[in-house]
């Protein structure tokens, strides 16, 4: 992958740029379909419940996922040992978490936009669709560090995918912040 770059105009917002391999490409593609069915499935595997759907209350999940991956991220409100609060962290859990689904979903389309349907490895964002890459690329980056590996060849490739992630997205930020 090459660095992304900032193209500046005179008379439009400045867009981001990068050219990927073909491989980075695909694997890109490939993790943000993985990701999205996984957060889809989390979303469609929640409890119903009647009044709530009568009422247009949202309503979801109350326990973090068992699944190391998806726990990361969909972390718990509150952590053993934090300072009490006023407040009961499943509720918290079951009216938020679709939405927080949702913007995470968001955040991976547009990264499957910007690589477009037709396989190419040239990638160009304007800045609002940098921000939803950069917290894109983060949560697949927390997914794929997080999950169980079986083997020290699959922690290897793990360990190197989830760098090169990490390379996207530092790359992006620095060009953000430029």
């Amino acid at each position: 992958m090459q660095a992304w770059k900032k193209k500046k105009s005179l008379m439009r917002a400045p867009k981001f740029s990068t050219v990927l391999e073909p491989m980075e490409r695909e694997v890109l593609g490939d993790l943000t379909a993985t990701v999205s069915e996984a957060i889809i499935a989390r979303a469609q595997s929640g409890p119903k419940d009647e009044l709530a759907q009568m009422l247009d209350m949202p309503t979801g999940h109350s326990e973090a996922p068992e699944d190391p991956s998806l726990a990361r991220l969909f972390p718990d409100f509150e952590k053993p040992g934090d300072e009490e609060f006023e407040g009961d962290a499943s509720l918290l859990r079951s009216i938020h978490e679709n939405d927080i689904a949702r913007a995470k979903l968001k955040n991976l389309q547009v990264i499957n936009a910007a690589l477009g349907p037709t396989g190419g490895v040239a990638v160009t964002i304007s800045e609002q669709e940098a921000h939803h890459f950069l917290a894109g690329l983060n949560d697949l980056r927390l997914f794929v560090a997080a999950g169980e590996v079986v083997g020290e060849a699959a922690s290897a490739d793990r360990d190197s995918l989830v760098e090169w992630l990490a390379y996207c997205q530092d790359s992006l930020l620095q060009v953000l912040m430029d």
